[in-house]
Parts: C-alpha cells; structure tokens; sequence
C-alpha cells in the first residue's frame, strides 16, 4: 500500500491573535496553506477572515502568535518587506487607481522595484525607456493570463465589475519579486463578490490557472461555497476569530459545526422541520 503524501507548508500560522480594544478578532488561529494549492479560508461574516489577512500582509501587527512564510518569520513584520518576501493581495473593496488605465495599473508594481529611481525617470534616459519596456511587456504577459489583456488602454474606472476583479488579480500578481519562485502566496479577499454565475465561473478558471501558471500558493477568502468547493483543496473554517473546522471540502460540506455557524441550527433540525411543514399545511388547510 503506498503511502499518502503530505503536501509541504508554504505558510505556517501558529496561535495567532489580534485584539481590538474588547474585541478578540482573532483567537489563538492555527492552520496551514500548502505550497501550490489553493487553501479556501471561510466562515460568517464577522468571523475574522480579513482580519487575518491583514496580519499576514502586515496591515496590523498580531498581539500573539507567529506567521512563518517559507520558513521565514514574519510576524510584525513591514508590508514593504513582507511583499518580498513573496506576499501579494487582492482587496475586499476593489483598490485601482480608477483614472490610470488598465495596463498603467498593473505596470506600478514593476516600476516600482525597477533599479531608475524618480530622479532619473524624469530625464527619461535610456535606461529608464528600457525598464518602461521591460514593465509593459510583463504586465502584458500577465493580463493575457488574468484574461484582461484586451483593456489594456482603458480606463479602469470604466471597466465592469467582473473584469475589474481580474485586473486586480493581474495587479497582485505584478507585486511578486522576480527573484521569488517557489514562496509566492496569493490572499484573495472575496474576489467573486457582486459577480453573476457566469462571472464566478469564470473567475474560478482564471484562480486555478494563475495558480498553475505564476506558481502560487493560493489562500482565498470567498462567501460563494460553489467556488470555494471547486478551487480548492483544503479549507479552513472559521466562527468568531478562532478555527471552527478544517479539512477537505468534501469534510467540511458534512460537517455539523460548519452547518449550523453558517445556517443556524443543526442538519437534523432542518429535515425535521421539512418533514414537518406539508403535515401542518395538510391539518391547517392551506399554507400562509
């Protein structure tokens, strides 16, 4: 019989919290994401998802508890610095800069650890033209990839919705050091919502060939449970800052812990009471 094997651990997070006043957003949380895999990370509203991914990318500095990437601490560490170390996000609430255009948004990230400085760009020396160049053909690459290649010249602010999601993909995965290969991790913060189904769908096809493609580890924040059961491959749940469940999706769809902090009340209850509804439709004569 061959043995099972146990996918390695691109981030370790261990016992971590963050406390907000009163408030314990999140509580003890330990879970991994394993390299090259899409990890989904859910839970109600109020549970501390984003809360999370805001210590991770160094937005807020944890009150206990560690974050290793790669075998690398980053607990507390800068975003500057946690972004090179091999870090990138996408956004609750979409963040482009809606008046530059499409491509102009993706190429900031790569201008922006170019080797010209602002001194040197103003004379637009040939050095500075050859890195614009260099910029534009890789955000290029990477927009035909998030399948917004085609609005490349316009503006951001006018794209739709669904496409405006990709594009902030594209910008994230522009923030990834060239010199990071194999530690590359990818936070999605709810990046299906106020889409369509046929949006969503598409949008689960461009997570798992990004992360096919870029090689990354994907950690995904999303309410829709349809994308989250088809992309990933592990999930972690959580209820009130701490971990509620974990495991495969087939795993945490049965769980009853999981039912009822998303529903309410247990699988059994339900069943009981759709057994129940028609006989006191029959004995009431009609339903309200």
């Amino acid at each position: 019989m061959m043995e099972s094997i146990v996918p390695t651990p691109l981030l370790k997070v261990r016992d971590l919290s963050r406390s907000f006043g009163g408030i314990r957003a999140v509580d003890g949380l330990s879970f991994d994401a394993a390299r090259g895999e899409i990890t989904g990370l859910i839970g109600p509203n109020g549970a501390g998802k984003t809360t999370v991914f805001n210590l991770i990318t160094g937005v807020c500095r944890p009150s206990a508890g560690s974050i290793r990437l790669n075998g690398t601490d980053l607990t507390g560490a800068r975003p500057d610095r946690i972004v090179r170390a091999g870090v990138a996000r996408t956004f609750q609430n979409i963040r482009l800069f809606g008046r530059m255009t499409c491509l102009q948004n993706v190429m900031v990230p790569l201008l922006a650890r170019g080797a010209c400085g602002p001194f040197i760009a103003f004379f637009r020396t040939p050095a500075v033209r050859g890195e614009e160049a260099r910029a534009r053909a890789e955000a290029l690459r990477i927009m035909a990839e998030t399948g917004v290649a085609d609005d490349a010249e316009r503006t951001a602010s006018t794209l739709p919705y669904g496409r405006q999601r990709r594009l902030e993909i594209a910008r994230a995965l522009a923030c990834f050091p060239p010199d990071i290969s194999r530690s590359r991790l990818l936070l999605l913060d709810e990046p299906a919502a106020g889409m369509n189904d046929a949006e969503t769908r598409e949008l689960a096809a461009t997570i798992v060939r990004v992360r096919e493609i870029f090689d990354v580890t994907v950690l995904l924040i999303e309410h829709h449970i349809d994308l989250v059961m088809d992309v990933c491959s592990r999930i972690v749940v959580m209820e009130r800052g701490a971990l509620l469940a974990e495991g495969t999706p087939r795993d945490v769809r049965n769980d009853e812990r999981v039912i009822t902090a998303y529903l309410g009340r247990p699988r059994d209850a339900r069943r009981q009471q759709k057994t129940q509804e028609p006989q006191k439709t029959r004995e009431g004569g009609r339903s309200a």
